[in-house]
């Protein structure tokens, strides 16, 4: 199988985040650099990455089908609960994820560059990202993990998406922690680097953020 990546996208990195959790070996290609624009987009109109090609030459796009996808096809070792209420809040946490947190993250990214900045969009997106951190603070129990005590597509979700919290505040000279005002969010992000493949995972987006730079 062939994944289309890039390492500074916290949807790519959610799902390299699931594959070395499952010590699943895949071929990397980063259609940006590696590809031409228009050969990418015959591969998936959409043109985004993550996009999973399998053997077969199926194109798969969109990280959280994906995950859902490489889970079924291999499911162990798992990344889902057993307790019908613990996967519903895998999924819970992921949504919270994909559409109150990268949502104004996405709209702070877009006015990093002061001389095109728009002053009252950062404003409100800073104000609905501690929002929806008071959200994820609310569903997590402080624990190193986000659902019943070990990895799962919840923390694959997650990760990359707290990776962006952590960094954004810099990008707009502020020496911040938007973290700081939720406890267990914050002991959530110090525990889950137990995890070898959150590790990974973050020096590889860290090490992006820094060739952007």
């Amino acid at each position: 199988m062939k994944l289309y990546d890039n390492n500074l996208s916290p949807f790519s990195a959610r799902v390299r985040l699931m594959l070395y959790a499952k010590g699943l070996e895949m071929e990397m290609v980063d259609p940006f650099t590696d590809l031409e624009p228009d050969v990418f987009k015959v591969l998936t109109p959409l043109g985004k990455v993550p996009t999973l090609e399998t053997d077969d030459g199926w194109i798969l796009p969109e990280s959280e089908t994906i995950c859902e996808y490489l889970e079924e096809l291999h499911p162990e070792p798992s990344l889902l609960p057993t307790d019908p209420k613990e996967r519903a809040m895998v999924r819970l946490l992921g949504r919270i994820g994909d559409l109150y947190m990268l949502a104004p993250l996405t709209t702070l990214f877009g006015n990093v560059d002061p001389s095109v900045r728009d002053h009252d969009k950062v404003v409100a997106a800073f104000t609905d990202l501690k929002t929806s951190l008071g959200w994820l603070d609310h569903y997590l129990d402080g624990s190193g993990h986000a659902v019943g005590g070990k990895l799962s597509l919840a923390d694959c979700a997650l990760v990359p998406i707290l990776f962006f919290v952590r960094r954004i505040p810099e990008m707009f000279g502020k020496s911040i922690c938007l973290l700081d005002a939720h406890e267990k969010t914050t002991s959530y992000w110090k525990g889950i680097f137990d995890e070898p493949a959150v590790n990974r995972v973050y020096e590889e987006m860290d090490g992006a953020l820094k060739g952007m730079r």
